[in-house]
C-alpha cells in the first residue's frame, strides 16, 4: 500500500482535506448558531426534529460531491508527471497501481465524510440530543458505501478521460444517483425516446439516494432497508472488477 500512502501524504500537503474541514465547520456553524434561515410555510425552522433530517441530507450530498473533487485528478496527475514510468520500472502491475491510487481516493473521501459527520455529532450535542449519537457510527459506514461508489466511478473515468470530461460525467452520474427516485417518477410520466433513455440511465447509474437515505433512517430511529446496503456493496465489487480491464500503461 506504499503507493496509496504516498498519495494520501500528497493530498495532505496540498491541503485539500483542510478545505473540506473548513466546509464542515461552516455547515456546523450554520445549524448550531440558532440563526437558521430555513423556513417552512413562512415559519423559521430551528428545532432539532425538523433540522436534523435537513442536516443529514445536506451532509450526505456534500460528502458525495467532495468525493468527486478528491478523486478526480489523482490518477491523471500521476501520468502527467510521468510518475507512472517509475512504477513500471519497479514491475508493479497496472491493476495494482490504479487500485492503490483509487484506494487513496476512497480513504481521503471517507475522511472528508467523517469530518462532515462530525458536524452532525456537534449539532446533536449542542441541541442536547445525545441519545442516538452512537447510531452515527453505523450510519457513517452505510454512507461510506455510497461514497466509495462515487469515488470509484470518478477514479475509473479519470484513467482515460480528460479531467473536465471525467468530472462532468461523474457529476452527472452523481446527480442522477441522488435524484434517482424523482427521475424514475418522471420516466413513468413520459413516453417515447426520453422514457427509454431514462430507463437505461437509471439501470446503469446506482440509486445513491436510496443508499444515503438509510443513514437518516438509522439516525432518526426508523426502520432501514438492509437489502439496499447489500446492493451497494455488490456494486462496489462490480466496480472493483473494472480496474482489471481499464488500462492506460504508457511507456
Amino acid at each position: 500500500m506504499s503507493i496509496a500512502v504516498n498519495t494520501l501524504k500528497e493530498k495532505i500537503r496540498r491541503k485539500e482535506l483542510y478545505v473540506v474541514a473548513a466546509i464542515g465547520l461552516i455547515i456546523i456553524s450554520f445549524f448550531c448558531s440558532g440563526v437558521s434561515t430555513i423556513t417552512m410555510d413562512g415559519e423559521e425552522i430551528t428545532d432539532y426534529q425538523n433540522l436534523i433530517p435537513i442536516l443529514i441530507t445536506i451532509v450526505n450530498v456534500i460528502s458525495g460531491a467532495l468525493a468527486i473533487v478528491l478523486s478526480l485528478k489523482t490518477i491523471p496527475n500521476e501520468y502527467e508527471r510521468k510518475t507512472s514510468h517509475l512504477i513500471w520500472i519497479r514491475e508493479v502491475s497496472e491493476t495494482r497501481y490504479h487500485g492503490e491510487l483509487a484506494a487513496a481516493n476512497i480513504i481521503s473521501s471517507l475522511f472528508s465524510t467523517a469530518i462532515m459527520y462530525g458536524g452532525i455529532l456537534v449539532f446533536m450535542i449542542v441541541k442536547g440530543e445525545t441519545g442516538r449519537i452512537l447510531f452515527l457510527i453505523p450510519a457513517f459506514f452505510i454512507l461510506a458505501v455510497s461514497i466509495i461508489i462515487v469515488s470509484m466511478i470518478t477514479s475509473i473515468l479519470s484513467i482515460h478521460l480528460p479531467g473536465m470530461v471525467s468530472g462532468a460525467i461523474a457529476t452527472i452520474c452523481y446527480l442522477v444517483g441522488i435524484l434517482h427516485g424523482v427521475l424514475d417518477i418522471y420516466r413513468s410520466m413520459v413516453t417515447g425516446f426520453i422514457s427509454s433513455l431514462l430507463k437505461v440511465v437509471l439501470i446503469v447509474v446506482p440509486d445513491l439516494h436510496k443508499i444515503q437515505s438509510q443513514t437518516g433512517q438509522l439516525i432518526l430511529g426508523e426502520a432501514m432497508d438492509i437489502h439496499t446496503v447489500l446492493k451497494g456493496l455488490f456494486i462496489i465489487w462490480i466496480l472493483s472488477v473494472f480496474f482489471l480491464f481499464v488500462k492506460r500503461k504508457e511507456a
